[in-house]
């Protein structure tokens, strides 16, 4: 019980935008992501991961963001002591690019999502705020789509409110 309790208080991005990888996938992405992402020595359903089809205005293609925390799973093979897994992919040919591996801190200052796509196009992708608490303050890291992955641009330290 206890356990269960801790699952269904776990943070989970908080945005609207993130659903059930099932539900928004396409087949090819959830292979793909099985296939560049996890072991076959312990098998999880990826479709049970958490995704985010952000398309934003001027935006040339859709981009797929993934929390790799599993939906209702007591073990979550793609978190360790310094956060989660978090990926992004956008379509290329007859498969898709991973364009975002990362490992991020799932819990957030208060009235922050994890991840807050922009309005601010680079190379055909949006700018990325991702927010990461501290022991004393709160970071902001912008990433941009250089055309094949997405760097740091800019980092900002706030003070926790």
């Amino acid at each position: 019980m206890l356990l269960a309790l801790a699952i269904w208080l776990w943070p989970r991005p908080s945005h609207t935008g993130w659903r059930l990888a099932q539900e928004v996938a396409p087949l090819r992405l959830l292979s793909q992501m099985m296939q560049d992402n996890l072991s076959p020595t312990f098998p999880v359903d990826p479709g049970q991961m958490q995704m985010w089809k952000v398309q934003v205005a001027g935006q040339h293609q859709p981009l797929y963001l993934v929390d790799s925390r599993v939906e209702g799973s007591e073990r979550q093979p793609l978190c360790g002591a310094i956060g989660c897994a978090f990926f992004g992919y956008i379509p290329q040919d007859n498969s898709f690019q991973r364009v975002l591996a990362t490992y991020l801190n799932p819990h957030v200052p208060p009235g922050r999502d994890l991840i807050e796509p922009t309005t601010t196009v680079d190379n055909g992708l949006p700018q990325l705020i991702v927010n990461q608490l501290g022991t004393e303050s709160f970071q902001q890291y912008t990433l941009g789509f250089n055309g094949e992955v997405y760097e740091i641009q800019q980092i900002d330290t706030l003070a926790r409110s």
